[in-house]
């Protein structure tokens, strides 16, 4: 009997502990908001269905649309504390934030810029839903919790259900 009462628990419980790590994760993310757009500055956050965009460096010309394609480098890091550092990071396409954050650069030929075509490339559910009203010269952070990360599988060094922030410096955007 105890044991048909705990087998019928455990995925409530699995279910209560993952949406426990999400809220945590959205506090962790709530906090970097705050330090990357503190009161006073020039930084925009906007709020897309379970990303947020925080913009440090406002670009020209037109946003991309869901169907564009958009030219970037990036710093991928797993948000496990209120503040991203160099600790955190996982990757990056951006050889001078590389080298700057202490990375080996030995192979030069991955830093390279990223294009990517909304239309038809595929992206971490909640990069895709940040990233879609960027503008050429944008720098800016995408941040998310796990729901909208790799999901409940280990990608490269990532955990599964990671919250992750992409760090963007947009180079193009082009809209059909």
């Amino acid at each position: 009997m105890a044991a048909a009462l705990l087998s019928t628990l455990s995925p409530s419980c699995g279910k209560t502990e993952t949406e426990n790590t999400y809220s945590q994760q959205d506090k962790n993310i709530e906090s970097i908001v705050s330090s990357l757009a503190p009161e006073g500055s020039e930084a925009t956050v906007e709020y897309l269905d379970g990303s947020v965009r925080v913009t440090v460096k406002q670009g020209d010309g037109g946003a991309l649309d869901a169907n564009g394609c958009v030219s970037f480098y990036y710093a991928g890091h797993m948000v496990n504390s209120s503040s991203l550092s160099s600790g955190n990071m996982f990757a990056t396409n951006n050889k001078e934030f590389a080298e700057s954050s202490g990375w080996t650069v030995s192979d030069t030929t991955l830093f390279k810029v990223s294009t990517v075509d909304l239309s038809r490339d595929k992206l971490v559910k909640g990069l895709k839903k940040g990233i879609v009203g960027v503008k050429g010269g944008d720098e800016c952070y995408i941040l998310f919790n796990g729901k909208y990360g790799f999901g409940k599988h280990k990608t490269g060094t990532v955990p599964g259900n990671s919250a992750l922030a992409y760090h963007l410096w947009i180079t193009d955007v082009t809209n059909r």
